[in-house]
C-alpha cells in the first residue's frame, strides 16, 4: 500500500470519528484477492511528539485490529541509545534548532501550559519502551501473529534475518533487487550544529523549535546545506552527540523495559547492546 493511502485511511480521522468499514473501502481491501502489506512508521506514533503523549500507538493498534483482525504484525526495534542519537539527528534534519538536552527533556525547559505533556506533547523517553506496545499488540492479535525483529541484525546478519522473515512470514524477498551496501548515515556533531543555525530561518518542519525569522524560500536553502554537510564517522560514540550523562540516563531508563521484553521474546538483546540491567547493578 502507498504510505499516503495508509495514512489517510488509518491516521487522519480524529479519535471518535474512525470508521473501520470506511477505512477498508478506502484501502480497497474487499476488492483484492491477495494480502495487503502496509509499512508506515507513524503507525506507532510520531517520534517527535511521543505519539501524542503515548496515545496514538495503542489507538492505531485498535484501528488496525478493527480493519484487519487477522493481520500479522511486524515490528522492528533498535538499541535505544543508538535510536536516540538517530532520532535527534532526524529532528535537526527536519528543521530542529534545539540542542540534544533541550530536545530530549522538553519539560525541563518549558514554562506555563507547555510544561504539561497532555497539553503540548514533545519527545518522551517512554516512546521507546518497546515491550509495552508489543505486549498490547500481543493482546489484540495473539503473540503468534506479532513478529519482532532487531534492526541491528540487518547489519550483522542481513541474509540470515531476511531468510528467517521469509520463513516466519510466508513472504518472498527479491534479494537481488535490494541494495546491499547502501548506508543512511547520520550527520556528525559539527554538521548538526551548523544545520541548527540554518534552521533558525524557517518555520518548517518540526514544531518544537526556535525561529529567528521565517525567510520565504529558505527551506530550499536548508535542504541544499543539508545535502553537502558531511556525515558522522562510522561507529561514532552516541555520547559525542547526546552527552555522556544522557547516554547513562538512557541506559538506566530502558533497562527494566528491555528486561520485560526479554521475557516476552527470545531475542539477542544483550548481544546488540540493549541494556538489560541498570548500570552499576551488573553481577548483583
Amino acid at each position: 500500500m502507498p504510505r499516503k493511502l495508509a495514512r489517510s485511511a488509518l491516521l487522519d480521522q480524529p479519535g471518535l470519528c474512525f470508521d473501520a468499514q470506511a477505512a477498508r473501502r478506502e484501502l480497497g481491501c474487499d476488492a483484492r484477492n491477495r494480502p495487503v502489506a502496509i509499512c508506515e512508521e507513524n503507525l506507532s506514533g510520531y517520534i517527535h511528539n511521543a505519539g501524542l503523549h503515548g496515545l496514538m500507538g495503542p489507538e492505531v493498534a485498535r484501528r488496525l485490529h478493527a480493519v484487519f483482525p487477522d493481520a500479522r504484525i511486524v515490528v522492528f526495534i533498535r538499541n535505544q541509545v543508538d535510536l536516540l542519537r538517530a532520532t535527534y539527528a532526524q529532528y535537526v534534519a527536519g528543521g530542529g534548532t534545539h540542542g540534544p538536552r533541550r530536545y530530549l527533556f522538553p519539560t525541563e525547559h518549558r514554562r506555563g501550559a507547555l510544561r504539561y505533556r497532555y497539553k503540548a506533547p514533545g519527545f518522551c523517553f517512554s516512546h521507546f519502551e518497546f515491550d509495552r506496545l508489543i505486549a498490547y499488540y500481543d493482546s489484540l492479535f495473539g503473540r503468534e501473529n506479532v513478529h519482532v525483529y532487531l534492526y541491528e541484525e540487518l547489519r550483522s546478519d542481513r541474509a540470515g534475518l531476511l531468510a528467517r522473515m521469509e520463513r516466519e512470514l510466508g513472504v518472498e524477498f527479491d534479494l537481488q533487487a535490494a541494495p546491499a551496501g547502501r548506508r543512511n548515515a547520520s550527520m556528525g556533531r559539527t554538521s548538526l550544529w551548523l544545520l541548527r543555525g540554518v534552521n533558525l530561518f524557517t518555520r518548517q518542519s518540526v514544531v518544537d523549535k526556535t525561529v529567528a525569522i521565517d525567510i520565504p524560500g529558505w527551506t530550499a536553502m536548508r535542504h541544499a546545506v543539508k545535502a553537502v554537510l558531511p556525515s558522522g564517522r562510522p561507529g561514532q560514540c552516541p555520547g559525542a552527540i547526546l552527552g555522556h550523562d544522557t547516554v547513562a540516563y538512557a541506559r538506566a531508563r530502558y533497562a527494566a523495559s528491555n528486561a520485560r521484553l526479554a521475557r516476552l521474546r527470545d531475542l539477542p538483546l544483550a548481544r546488540h547492546g540493549y541494556c538489560l540491567v541498570p548500570p552499576g547493578k551488573e553481577g548483583s
